[in-house]
């Protein structure tokens, strides 16, 4: 444990992690392309959808006519093998919708997983640079919890506390909206 005359020495700075990622223009730019993304996966997956409903009224159809009692034996025979046919074609497209919904859900986790992980490193970078510049020796991130939930910094002075300047500092080269 440090003493209290140790501690004095030190210059410590505190960042709020959560609010300078949230406005950091490029986690913005980021959010916009993962959503974009989104869009396009749920735009497939509805023409997937309106194809799928189709076949299902096609086989409804049929299953109606091969039920009429006015047909023939013939008649109704290959109406049934056209329902066969178009119940295989739904359950195919039935499969390949959720594949492509599972494989569009695990690349788009995969993508704002790495996108976040090198937005924070960018963030980092800057922390430490400015740390360096404004002689910190430690700096902590407020918005962080312990292990049981418990808020990591209990207590610190707004004056340590430079979130401000760091996302002036990163958002400088932010295009003007």
């Amino acid at each position: 444990m440090m003493s209290d005359a140790g501690a004095q020495g030190m210059k410590i700075g505190i960042v709020d992690m959560n609010r300078v990622f949230a406005e950091y223009y490029k986690t913005k730019d980021a959010d916009k392309v993962v959503n974009e993304q989104k869009e396009a996966a749920k735009k497939e997956l509805e023409t997937i959808n309106n194809d799928y409903k189709k076949l299902l009224d096609s086989y409804q159809k049929l299953a109606k006519e091969i039920k009429d009692p006015a047909i023939g034996e013939e008649l109704r025979k290959k109406k049934q093998k056209e329902a066969q046919e178009v119940a295989s074609k739904a359950r195919a497209l039935e499969r390949e919708k959720k594949e492509l919904s599972e494989r569009r859900q695990r690349m788009l986790l995969t993508e704002v997983d790495r996108k976040r992980k090198a937005l924070i490193e960018e963030i980092q970078d800057v922390v430490g640079d400015m740390a360096k510049k404004k002689n910190y020796d430690i700096v902590f991130d407020k918005s962080g919890l312990g292990t049981r939930g418990i808020p990591f910094l209990l207590h610190s002075k707004d004056a340590v506390d430079f979130s401000e300047d760091l996302i002036g500092v990163l958002n400088k080269n932010a295009s003007s909206p």
